[in-house]
């Protein structure tokens, strides 16, 4: 991202090379290039067999980039769709750009009921919160900056949703759209006594 863009060149070395990777689904939220890569997607060696999620125009964008059209599968919000034995639904967001108006947030429900919100970046809204789902995990945006949730925000979306984790995302990738995710932490603790924040480490997985 930083050739393209380098006053957001990364913070943090990427930590597996795209041609290391090999997954079943890739779910794709939005075209921006922190979500959509074009230099992963064209170096990444699965394309024939990894299933890609995404909302309208970012499926046409992922086929431009040579993902078969038979791999691609188009949620949007409000919409479902099963995908490798996950349930896939289409979430509410609010763009945070005129290029991206097709931006959707996902709740996944895994074999055995277990779930997952993933807001993607999204702005603030009233309906944001009559829209949010419940789930046992909330992966939520708390920068704050470029129409994104800051963290008051995301700690009231955090009590609609009323998750068993939270955990903050989107602070730590790009300087000038970095925030302290000890702040979300701190205020869920208060908001919300019952939900455990987790800060993740790169690459650590989430066991809840």
């Amino acid at each position: 991202m930083g050739k393209v863009a380098p006053g957001f060149a990364r913070m943090l070395p990427v930590p597996i090379e795209p041609e290391d990777l090999d997954v079943d689904l890739l779910l794709v939220t939005h075209d921006h290039l922190d979500h959509l890569d074009p230099e992963t997607i064209g170096r990444y060696g699965h394309k024939e067999t990894t299933r890609f999620v995404a909302p309208r125009l970012a499926c046409r964008k992922l086929e431009s980039l040579g993902i078969p059209a038979g791999n691609t599968v188009r949620v949007d919000a409000g919409e479902a769709a099963e995908v490798c034995g996950i349930k896939v639904g289409g979430v509410y967001a609010v763009p945070t750009g005129p290029d991206v108006l097709d931006t959707c947030g996902y709740r996944l429900e895994l074999p055995g009921g277990r779930s997952v919100y993933h807001t993607s970046d999204t702005g603030w809204s009233e309906l944001l919160e009559r829209a949010a789902p419940q789930a046992e995990v909330l992966l939520v945006c708390i920068n704050g900056k470029y129409g994104n949730l800051n963290v008051h925000q995301a700690v009231r979306l955090a009590q609609a949703v009323q998750p068993r984790v939270a955990v903050p995302m989107h602070y730590d990738l790009m300087r000038l759209n970095a925030e302290n995710p000890e702040t979300f932490i701190h205020f869920l603790r208060h908001a919300l006594p019952q939900c455990e924040g987790k800060i993740l480490g790169i690459m650590e997985p989430l066991v809840w």
